[in-house]
């Protein structure tokens, strides 16, 4: 996604496997030390859309550096992940502002999920929450690597449908877009996803043809599915 990302690391080199995994989804990812200075430089420097760090102990420090953060930055989104069980930090971080709270250890996918997430505007979230569990009813997984491309590929058929025609001239520059890649590699990664999820036994109710199938329906048969699921009226 278009979102620069200052990710610090801890003692295991977790932060390292976390960003990794966040410019898989498309995310512009920074890496520095978990050391409060450093991520407070990589802020100044950087001005990251987030910033993603580290808690083992708890000092007085974290709260500081916390408020500091919130009062200098007040749009960057703060992700904590915390290997320390306290319902005491955690109160205390969200007094402070902060609600993205993690206790380590939890898994990648499952923080990947809710950072990129939470990143999008919030009338998007729920209805992007919504499009992954449909996806995961249906036997596809997160770590396949077209996952969120087909994700926010459903959500701009339902949102953006005008887009949707001819697809090679607004359709995939939009999602290039929106995961600052190039437009020629938005059609072959979908077209990959296709053929994954046949191979895993992905089937459409509506659909009686043969498998892989071609981008266009595949799109529309799973957003006409996902619409027969979900009330659209509440996004």
């Amino acid at each position: 996604m278009r979102y620069k990302l200052l990710t610090g690391d801890n003692i295991d080199g977790l932060g390292w496997t976390l960003s990794d995994a966040l410019k898989s989804l498309g995310a512009r990812v920074i890496r520095c030390s978990n050391s409060l200075s450093a991520l407070e430089a990589g802020c100044a420097e950087h001005k990251p859309d987030a910033l993603i760090f580290f808690i083992t102990v708890v000092r007085d420090e974290h709260f500081a550096f916390v408020e500091k953060m919130v009062g200098q930055y007040p749009k960057m989104k703060i992700f904590v992940l915390s290997y320390v069980k306290s319902y005491g930090l955690r109160r205390r971080l969200e007094d402070i502002g902060i609600t993205n709270y993690f206790l380590m250890p939890d898994l990648l996918s499952e923080i990947c999920k809710y950072i990129i997430v939470d990143l999008l505007p919030e009338d998007e979230q729920e209805l992007t929450f919504d499009i992954i569990s449909y996806l995961e009813s249906k036997g596809i997984q997160r770590k396949n690597a077209g996952f969120y491309y087909f994700c926010t590929a459903i959500k701009i058929s339902l949102l953006k449908p005008e887009l949707l025609v001819p697809m090679t001239l607004r359709f995939y520059p939009y999602i290039a877009y929106l995961f600052d890649t190039s437009e020629l590699s938005v059609e072959p990664r979908l077209r990959r996803f296709s053929s994954s999820i046949a191979e895993d036994g992905v089937r459409f109710a509506r659909y009686k043809g043969e498998y892989p199938i071609n981008n266009a329906n595949l799109i529309s048969l799973a957003a006409d599915e996902f619409a027969e699921l979900y009330d659209l009226s509440k996004y």
